[in-house]
């Protein structure tokens, strides 16, 4: 009868033994995997911003190889005219200063 014991307690530790190294050794990289997959989610979020950033800049791109953005450009960033053309600065009004009561609540007040 003891024989049988052992017997039961030698295929306990066996098995215990067993289920522990499959534990170790299928927990480790299922969390390896759960977390590459986050990391692969966030980078392709960052993947597709930057391709829609890329497509913005292509847009403008395309844009400035045509006549009407670079004349637009030239006249907006520039100052530039055609030969034709008259250029003409429009200055601001001068500043008129406005005369302040010196009372309260214009003026300092000490009550």
């Amino acid at each position: 009868m003891r024989s049988g014991t052992t017997r039961r307690l030698s295929l306990l530790a066996v098995t215990l033994t067993a289920v522990a190294a499959a534990l170790a050794l299928g927990v480790v990289p299922f969390q390896d995997w759960f977390e590459q997959s986050e990391r692969t989610a966030d980078l392709q979020a960052q993947v597709e911003e930057v391709e829609a950033l890329n497509s913005v800049y292509e847009d403008r791109i395309d844009a400035l190889n045509t006549d009407e953005e670079i004349e637009r450009r030239a006249r907006s960033d520039y100052n530039l005219v055609m030969p034709d053309e008259e250029a003409y600065a429009v200055l601001p009004p001068p500043r008129v200063e406005h005369p302040v009561p010196g009372i309260w609540p214009f003026g300092d007040w000490t009550g």
